[in-house]
C-alpha cells in the first residue's frame, strides 16, 4: 500500500482508499435549451459565474475514453500490487529504510516536471495556506502509513496486510470525510463500515496468518495486524487532508512532490540515526533493486489512478482498485507460500462485500445526479 492510495469521497482508494478525482465534464447535448434561456434572466455577474463554471468543465474533459479509463484503472491496481510484492521481498531490510528508498523516485521524477511547469507559466499553487498542515500529515503518512505497512508485511504477510489496510482506509476515509470535510455518512456507508470492521477483526486473528520467513520482525501476529490497521488509518487521514489541500489551491504534482520530499528527508534521517551507515551498506543489490522498483511502481500506479479517475466515476475506479485484495492474496499464497486459512478467506469475502455495499450506494447517488435543465 502507499500514501497515494487514498480516497476522495465526492462520489475511492483508496489509500485512498482512493482517489484524486477531477470533475466529470457534462455532455454538451445534455444541457437543455431551457437552461440556456435561463442564462438570459440572470444578472451579468451571475451569468459570468455560470459561464465560467461551464468553461471549467469543458477544460476538464477526460483525457481518455471509458474503455481506456477501465484499462488504465486496472493497470493502476496491478501496479500497486506489483509494488506491494516488491515491498514483500524487502522484509529482511529495515522498514524505515525501505520506505525512505520508496519515497525517492517521486521526488526525482516530479522535480523536473515541476520545473517545466514553472518555465511554462503553470501555477504550482494558488494558495499555500494549507501547506504547513499537509507537511505535518505527510510525515504521519510516511511513518504511520508506509513504514507501518512495511512492518505489517514482515509480521503477517502480504495476503492479510492488504485487506486490513484497505478496509481501515475505507472506514477511516468515511470518518475523516465527515470530521474534516463535513461529508454525510449515509446508512449504506454505515453498513459497509460495519462489514469491513468485521472483516478486519477476522483478518486480525492470529490464526489468519503467520510470520513470513526471512523477516527481521519479531512481533506477535496481532501487533502486525495493528500496524496494518494503523497504516490504513494514516492513509485515510492523509487522503482527507490532501483533498483539503487540493481544494485549497495546491496542484496534484505539487502535493505529491511535497509528500515525497517530506518522506525522503524525514525517513532517511530517522534511518541513519537508528541504524547508522553500516547496515545500509550491507544491503545487497537485489534488495536495493526491489526497494527502488517499489517506488517506481507506486508512482506509476498513482499516475494511472489519477488518469482513470478523470475518465470514470469514483465508484468504478474503487471497484477496480479493490481487485488488489484478490491479487495480493494470490501473490501471497503463490509467490511467498503464505498459508490459506479460513479467517483469511472469510475476511477477504467480507472485504469485498463491504466494498460492494459501498459501491452500490455511490452508484445510486451518481445515477440520481442531474444537471440543471435535465429531465429527472
Amino acid at each position: 500500500m502507499n500514501e497515494q492510495d487514498v480516497q476522495i469521497e465526492s462520489s475511492h482508494a483508496s489509500p485512498e482508499t482512493l482517489e484524486l478525482e477531477s470533475p466529470q465534464p457534462p455532455a454538451q447535448s445534455g444541457v437543455s435549451e431551457n437552461w440556456q434561456q435561463n442564462l438570459e434572466t440572470l444578472t451579468p455577474d451571475e451569468a459570468e459565474v455560470v459561464e465560467s463554471a461551464s468553461n471549467v468543465r469543458v477544460e476538464l474533459k477526460p483525457p481518455v475514453g471509458t474503455l481506456m479509463g477501465v484499462t488504465i484503472g486496472l493497470a493502476a491496481a496491478v501496479l500497486y500490487t506489483m509494488a506491494n510484492i516488491a515491498l514483500r521481498h524487502c522484509i529482511s531490510v529495515d522498514p524505515f529504510l525501505v520506505s525512505a528508498v520508496k519515497a525517492a523516485p517521486t521526488v526525482i521524477l516530479l522535480g523536473p516536471f515541476l520545473v517545466w511547469m514553472l518555465m511554462n507559466g503553470e501555477p504550482l499553487a494558488t494558495s499555500g495556506r494549507l501547506v504547513p498542515r499537509f507537511i505535518v500529515v505527510s510525515i504521519i503518512g510516511q511513518f504511520v502509513g508506509n513504514a507501518a505497512f512495511q512492518i505489517a508485511l514482515g509480521t503477517i504477510g502480504l495476503a492479510v496486510s492488504v485487506p486490513i489496510t484497505l478496509g481501515v482506509l475505507i472506514i477511516g476515509g468515511a470518518v475523516m470525510g465527515r470530521l474534516l470535510l463535513k461529508e454525510p455518512v449515509r446508512p449504506r456507508t454505515v453498513v459497509a463500515m460495519v462489514t469491513l470492521i468485521f472483516a478486519v477483526m477476522i483478518l486480525s486473528h492470529p490464526s489468519a496468518s503467520e510470520t513470513p520467513e526471512k523477516s527481521i520482525m519479531n512481533l506477535p501476529l496481532w501487533v502486525g495486524a495493528l500496524f496494518a490497521a494503523a497504516s490504513g488509518a494514516a492513509y485515510a487521514l492523509f487522503g482527507a487532508v490532501m483533498r483539503q489541500t487540493l481544494i485549497g489551491g495546491v496542484s496534484v504534482p505539487a502535493t505529491m512532490f511535497i509528500s515525497g520530499v517530506v518522506g525522503t528527508i524525514s525517513l532517511w534521517s530517522v534511518t541513519l540515526i537508528r541504524i547508522g551507515t553500516e547496515p545500509i551498506a550491507a544491503v545487497d543489490a537485489s534488495q536495493w533493486t526491489m526497494m527502488t522498483a517499489a517506488g517506481l511502481l507506486n508512482f506509476g500506479a498513482f499516475v494511472a489512478l489519477t488518469v482513470s479517475l478523470k475518465a470514470l466515476p469514483v465508484v468504478a475506479v474503487n471497484l477496480i482498485n479493490a481487485s488488489q485484495v484478490a491479487m495480493a492474496a494470490v501473490a501471497g499464497v503463490i509467490l511467498f507460500s503464505e498459508p490459506v486459512t479460513w479467517p483469511l478467506s472469510l475476511g477477504i469475502i467480507l472485504t469485498f462485500a463491504g466494498l460492494l455495499v459501498l459501491a452500490n450506494r455511490r452508484s445510486q447517488s451518481l445515477n440520481q445526479a442531474t444537471l440543471p435543465g435535465q429531465s429527472e
